[in-house]
């Protein structure tokens, strides 16, 4: 049953995003962590969205980012009048052990949508597996989720070639991260 007294979007995502329940349910038993994918997401979202009359749509692009193939996921929530949207970035792998092209594009179309959601519905998968950087970690290295909001920042700013380069080369990294934030926010109000 509707609830009469979400009348703006903004109540109906506060609503979502509040009740919201996809538990890790999957296990990966080569690396021992549990996990959720993207079916686990839409099934979890489904009923809200029917409850809130909300409609979500989730849309791709290829990005050719100094060489690399990014996947910009966008997701967004309407409601009939408004929407809202939130995006996520993956990069394509250049190669990986048992998948074809179409494959590798396709996990990473699956990895982007996940980000993208989990912006939008203030989905927490920081203890997930693809949170984490598999390779072997160095100190001062950015996350997941820090690589996304700086991407994200930069192609609003139409910056996106030198951050990424930045970010390859780890010129941007924990260390200025908050500085580099600040930059690109200076850049998109104009100062």
């Amino acid at each position: 049953m509707v609830n009469t007294k979400m009348k703006t979007l903004h109540e109906k995502l506060v609503h979502i995003q509040s009740n919201l329940k996809v538990e890790k349910g999957r296990m990966n038993n080569f690396g021992k962590y549990k996990y959720r994918n993207l079916e686990d997401i839409f099934q979890g979202l489904k009923p809200l969205l029917k409850e809130t009359k909300c409609v979500l749509t989730v849309s791709d692009e290829i990005k050719e980012i100094n060489g690399f193939n990014y996947i910009c996921a966008t997701a967004e929530i309407h409601d009939g009048n408004l929407s809202c949207k939130s995006t996520g970035y993956a990069r394509e792998a250049v190669t990986k052990k048992g998948m074809d092209d179409s494959q590798i594009t396709g996990a990473t179309s699956s990895y982007a949508r996940k980000y993208a959601l989990n912006g939008l519905f203030a989905i927490d998968d920081t203890a997930d597996a693809d949170s984490m950087d598999n390779r072997d970690h160095h100190a001062g290295e950015l996350s997941r989720d820090q690589i996304n909001t700086l991407l994200e920042m930069a192609d609003k700013a139409k910056n996106v070639d030198v951050v990424s380069a930045k970010i390859d080369d780890r010129t941007i990294n924990k260390g200025n991260y908050e500085a580099s934030i600040k930059k690109l926010e200076g850049i998109l109000s104009g100062k």
